[in-house]
Formats: structure tokens, C-alpha cells, sequence
């Protein structure tokens, strides 16, 4: 066959042009507000985000636990989830308190509350708490604790505070008070929630992973042990959508949404080159 075809050509595109597209297909949806790329909520994002207005219609004065894990390492997905949240729960009023099972997640999280917060009049204390770091090696134990006495099992905020001393804490003593979980993670912690409290009282688990942990939670949705789920920048794109507010998750997810139908493309050209290249070769033969 030829190699001044354009079959052949299909077949072997320089790839300094493939890297070049490749690049403006990122670049151009993340430093370019003004062009968007519309994109459709999956059906796990569309139920977390119902899950949390359920609760702003029933009982916004309870609390929702926000827990969280990551660290600096995942911060390009799990911040942006994190921040779609707490911007979900301030924008509908409702009470949360935060917890950290990583060193870092603490403060990283308190930061996104901080700025958030500034622009919904939400108080510290009053509106929401931070219940601080707990080690990990810890997780199961405070994990039980919360199910039966949760004054007792916290007892300090972030700033060694009495958290009984805190108004958005009164009447909450057990899980029963707590009208939904986010597990906002790089890693499987879902099922030791699951397993040690959210079974105890039938509490909306709401999960919100890194995209590669994702999986995981799938046997949970179809069992429905799991409400809700938001698949790392995606999920996060999905929910800034949903209530409105976008921000960089929405940009990103555009990106990777332009960065796989970049890749869907060659690969369809490559194979339309591949079999028409054929068919020309056989004719030529004949």
C-alpha cells in the first residue's frame, strides 16, 4: 500500500499534533470559562444531591457528618468534592460537623469551610462544628462510639473546646440525631462505616471517593446502603451543576469530557484508516 494515501496517513498522525490537540483539549475548557462543555449528571450524583435536600425540608437543625480522609495527595479530586458539598449544605441551612481521619484533612478541610462559609454568614459553633483529627489507627473505635454516645465519644473540637459548650451540638447524643454520613475519601473506609454505623440506624451514607475508588460502592448502590455517590472530579463537576454554584470541578470535568471524545476520535480515524488502507491494498493487487 502506498504511504501517500490518506489512509495511510489516518494510520500514523504525527503525534506532535495528537499531543497538540491533546493539550488544548485540557487547557482551553480550564483557562477559558467563557466556552463550557455541557455535561449530563449521572444518575449517583443526581441522588446524593436529593439525599441533602430531603434533609433540608425535614430536619436542617440535626446534623450531617462529613468525614474526611484525603490529604494533599488527592486534593485535585477530593477538595473540589468537599467544597461542593459544604457549599450544598450551607446554601440549604443545614447543621454539619466535620471530622478528619488524616493529618492533613483537618485543616485542609476547615480552610474550604472558612471560605465557604464567608459567603453563606455561616458561624462556627452555631451553624457547624469541627470536631478535629483523629488517628486512623483510632477509626473503628470512635466509629462504634458515635453510634451510642456521641458527646462522649468527641468531647473536644478542633480547638480542644468542650463541644457539649456548642449550640449547633444540642440534643445530639447518638447517631439517631445524625440524618446523613459523607465519607469524602481516597481510600476504602466505606464499608467500616457501613458495617459499625450506618447500619445501626438505617443513616443515608452519601460517598464521595476519588474516581479509581469509586467501584468499590457499587454493590452498596444496588442494595441501597449506599444513597449517593459523586465519582471524583466528575462527581463534583455533577454537583456544582446541581446546585448552581460552579467553580473549577465544573471546568475540569469539562476538560476530561473533551479529552475523551479527543481519544474516542483517533481511535475511531485510526480504525477507519486501518480497514479502508485494506481495501485499497486489495484493489491495488488486483
Amino acid at each position: 500500500m502506498s504511504e501517500n494515501t490518506i489512509w495511510h496517513k489516518l494510520q500514523n498522525i504525527d503525534r506532535r499534533i495528537i499531543y497538540a490537540l491533546l493539550i488544548l483539549s485540557i487547557v482551553i475548557p480550564l483557562f477559558v470559562p467563557s466556552i463550557s462543555i455541557p455535561g449530563v449528571p449521572s444518575q449517583q450524583s443526581k441522588d446524593f444531591y436529593n439525599t441533602i435536600e430531603t434533609i433540608a425540608k425535614t430536619d436542617p437543625d440535626k446534623i450531617v457528618i462529613v468525614s474526611g480522609m484525603w490529604s494533599s495527595g488527592t486534593r485535585g479530586e477530593n477538595k473540589w468534592q468537599t467544597q461542593a458539598i459544604l457549599t450544598h449544605l450551607m446554601m440549604r441551612h443545614i447543621h454539619f460537623a466535620i471530622i478528619s481521619f488524616d493529618a492533613q484533612n483537618n485543616e485542609l478541610t476547615q480552610q474550604i469551610a472558612d471560605k465557604v462559609s464567608l459567603k453563606y454568614h455561616y458561624q462556627y459553633g452555631v451553624d457547624y462544628i469541627n470536631w478535629g483529627y483523629r488517628p486512623n489507627s483510632v477509626f473503628p473505635q470512635v466509629l462504634k462510639g458515635l453510634v451510642t454516645n456521641i458527646p462522649g465519644t468527641i468531647k473536644k473540637d478542633m480547638h480542644d473546646r468542650d463541644v457539649t459548650k456548642f449550640p449547633v451540638m444540642k440534643d445530639i447524643k447518638s447517631i439517631k440525631d445524625v440524618k446523613a454520613i459523607i465519607d469524602i475519601t481516597p481510600v476504602s473506609s466505606l464499608e467500616t462505616w457501613l458495617g459499625l454505623v450506618q447500619g445501626a440506624n438505617n443513616t443515608p451514607m452519601l460517598y464521595a471517593p476519588t474516581a479509581v475508588m469509586a467501584p468499590d460502592s457499587y454493590p452498596y448502590l444496588d442494595s441501597h446502603q449506599v444513597s449517593g455517590l459523586l465519582t471524583g472530579v466528575k462527581g463534583a463537576g455533577d454537583y456544582e451543576g446541581l446546585t448552581g454554584v460552579k467553580a473549577f470541578a465544573t471546568r475540569g470535568a469539562g476538560a476530561l469530557s473533551l479529552v475523551y471524545a479527543l481519544i474516542i476520535f483517533l481511535v475511531i480515524l485510526g480504525n477507519i484508516g486501518y480497514q479502508q488502507g485494506r481495501i485499497h491494498a486489495r484493489r491495488t493487487q488486483e
